[in-house]
């Protein structure tokens, strides 16, 4: 009986080890990235480092009151001066939304990552013969005015699906640029980062300015230390 004991003490000690070893030897953990525009060099550059804020609410009506955003299982409402003024369709689902300017016209924006099926709403381009009727990952900003939600820019199906997002005017042209945290399509509606992005409005909208190497990215912050604004990420070390 002891012998067994001390057998299967052995045997344990050496699985725990060999598991603990592969662990370590492929998750290394989470480490903290950041990247920033080099102005001297014109390139984006990672920086060794370690917020961006999702407001709830905003006066976006130019009024006495402050609308309320609420999303709520991929639906987002909004209330003004506790009546709710607008609901986002049924058929979306809405994973995050930022109040910015991403357009750059001094207007505060709406701006959604939406999940919904369909390549294109009811102006499918003539030359399209078939929608993809797929559920894939949208970018749509609106302009919240005299109580109505008014469309400015609606994409058709991403290329690649944002995980997070936030704008940010990264390269010092005073203009907001898009950040974004990259995922791919094979992973259905979990969004597990692979790249961060940089994108800039282009005046019909959005075109990519950069983007990182494939990695395992995540919980998108911005940081500004001594004037210089940083991209910051978690990064999971794979080796």
């Amino acid at each position: 009986m002891r012998i067994k004991l001390i057998i299967f003490i052995i045997i344990f000690v050496f699985v725990v080890t060999v598991v603990g070893s592969y662990h370590a030897f492929f998750y290394r953990g989470k480490t903290t990235v950041a990247y920033f525009w080099d102005s001297q060099n014109n390139v984006f550059q990672e920086a060794p480092m370690g917020s961006v804020n999702i407001r709830s609410e905003s006066n976006l009506g130019n009024n006495s009151t402050i609308e309320k955003y609420k999303l709520e299982k991929g639906s987002l409402t909004i209330e003004d001066n506790s009546k709710m003024v607008w609901q986002s369709p049924s058929d979306w689902l809405i994973d995050s939304f930022v109040i910015a300017d991403s357009n750059n016209d001094g207007t505060a924006d709406i701006n959604l990552s939406v999940w919904k099926a369909g390549n294109f709403g009811t102006s499918k381009p003539f030359w399209i013969k078939e929608n993809d009727m797929s559920i894939k990952n949208h970018f749509f900003v609106f302009d919240f005015i005299n109580g109505a939600m008014n469309p400015i820019w609606q994409s058709s199906n991403l290329e690649t699906p944002n995980c997070e997002f936030a704008f940010v005017d990264i390269d010092g042209d005073e203009k907001n640029d898009l950040i974004t945290i990259e995922g791919e399509y094979s992973q259905k509606l979990k969004c597990d980062g692979r790249y961060v992005a940089i994108w800039k409005w282009n005046g019909w909208g959005f075109s990519n300015e950069w983007r990182s190497e494939k990695g395992n990215f995540s919980n998108l912050k911005i940081k500004e230390i001594n004037d210089v604004k940083y991209i910051v990420v978690d990064s999971q070390i794979k080796e």
